[in-house]
């Protein structure tokens, strides 16, 4: 399985809107509801507990996780990928750079959504 930059922030908005203090979850992704696809969703957040974002216990059959909570870096790289069209900025930049932004590591990621969120805002 590959990591999907586009489906990590779509888990993480999920937690966020989800995830109350009390409750644990299971992260559910509208149009990813076959096995597979949720087989990739559930990757998402092996991924992004694995990195940090979230604190997550996982169960192996089904493969599935059950979310916690999202963590202060979790929050930070949401804010960062928050806005599509800062998002879409960013992976023109990286494209022109000849990199693929849906491949890039988590901080080269964050770094650059925050570069183009302050070149936008800044000028």
């Amino acid at each position: 399985m590959k990591r999907d930059m586009d489906l990590v922030i779509k888990v993480l908005k999920y937690i966020e809107e989800n995830n109350t203090a009390t409750n644990n979850i299971v992260v559910e992704i509208e149009g990813y509801e076959g096995e597979e696809e949720r087989e990739l969703v559930q990757y998402q957040v092996k991924l992004l507990r694995d990195a940090g974002y979230i604190e997550a216990k996982g169960v192996l059959n089904p493969f599935e996780f059950y979310v916690r909570n999202m963590t202060w870096e979790g929050h930070e790289f949401l804010d960062a990928a928050r806005n599509e069209v800062i998002v879409n900025e960013a992976k023109e930049v990286a494209k022109k750079k000849g990199l693929d932004f849906l491949s890039l590591p988590f901080e080269l990621t964050k770094a650059l959504l925050v570069e183009v969120t302050k070149r936008t805002l800044l000028g």
